[in-house]
This record gives structure tokens, C-alpha cells and sequence, in this order.
């Protein structure tokens, strides 16, 4: 079973300056703010946001700094992520990506508690894969409690390399 951990991670730090682990507030009609620079972009998002728009923000951050399988596998992780948050997490809360030193990140949080599990499965029963398949790709994954207090939840964290 997966734990709640902010503890050791190699992704940069985005929460308040208060120390919380509550994404920073956003206007809710942005549709996306990048930070200047080629070496670190980012984007942040307020849901409501689906898989197709966050991926295609993705895109835009990978758009001349990583290969085409890299790209693939980062719009893979977006696609579990977002829909995952959908299915099981109660709703997306806020999506967030970056570029930065060699590595994108991601941060997807939703309103539920509940972790997600790599369990074994049938392999006749479609589904269940999905959080295999992140921390596959990914360079390192974390999950967060969300505490900002209007309600219950989570963030997971995932860096995946620029190659």
C-alpha cells in the first residue's frame, strides 16, 4: 500500500510559503500561466480540466526539450493522472507542470483520501494498471495529503527525465 509522504523528494517544492501542501490558489477562468524562460516553464491549472487539455499543455512545456518517447510516455502519465483523479478521486482540484533541470513534473490533485494501490489483478478483468504504469515512467512519485481544509484529499507529485 502506498503512503502519504512529502519526505526526501527530489521535485521542487510548490507549496505556500506557509509550508501547507496545498497548491498555490489560482483564478479559476485562467486557462494556463507560464513562467518566462526556456530552461524552467511551467503551466498551473484550476480544474475543471480534462486528459485532452492537460496533455496538450504538456506538449507545449515538452515542445523542443525532450524526445518524441519521452513526450509519449509523459502524455501517457498525464492521460492516468487526470483520468484517474476523474474516476476515483472525486474530481480533478488543480493540475500543475513544469520543466526543470532535466525533468518534468506534474502535480494532479483531487478531493479523494483514498491512495492509489498497485495490487495484483486478473488479468481478464480490463483497468487496474494505471498506477503501475506511472511509477513505471516516472523518475520518482509522491503523494501528498492535501490540507487546505475545504475538504478531504490528495496531490501526487511524479517527475518523469527529459531524455
Amino acid at each position: 500500500m502506498s503512503e502519504l509522504t512529502d519526505e526526501g523528494s527530489r521535485l521542487p517544492d510548490f507549496s505556500p510559503v506557509d509550508g501547507s501542501s496545498r497548491l498555490p490558489e489560482f483564478d479559476p477562468g485562467a486557462v494556463g500561466v507560464r513562467s518566462p524562460g526556456p530552461e524552467r516553464r511551467s503551466v498551473r491549472i484550476a480544474a475543471p480540466l480534462k486528459a485532452r487539455g492537460a496533455r496538450a499543455e504538456v506538449s507545449r512545456l515538452l515542445a523542443g526539450v525532450a524526445g518524441e518517447r519521452c513526450v509519449n510516455d509523459a502524455l501517457l502519465v498525464v492521460s492516468e493522472l487526470i483520468s484517474n483523479a476523474d474516476r476515483h478521486g472525486g474530481g480533478l482540484r488543480e493540475f500543475a507542470a513544469g520543466v526543470e533541470d532535466g525533468h518534468l513534473w506534474l502535480e494532479v490533485a483531487d478531493h479523494s483520501e483514498v491512495l492509489p494501490e498497485s495490487a495484483a489483478h486478473d488479468p481478464l478483468v480490463p483497468g487496474g494498471f494505471g498506477w503501475s504504469l506511472v511509477r513505471r515512467l516516472s523518475a520518482d512519485a509522491r503523494i501528498r495529503p492535501w490540507t487546505a481544509g475545504d475538504g478531504p484529499g490528495k496531490t501526487i507529485v511524479v517527475s518523469l527525465r527529459l531524455e
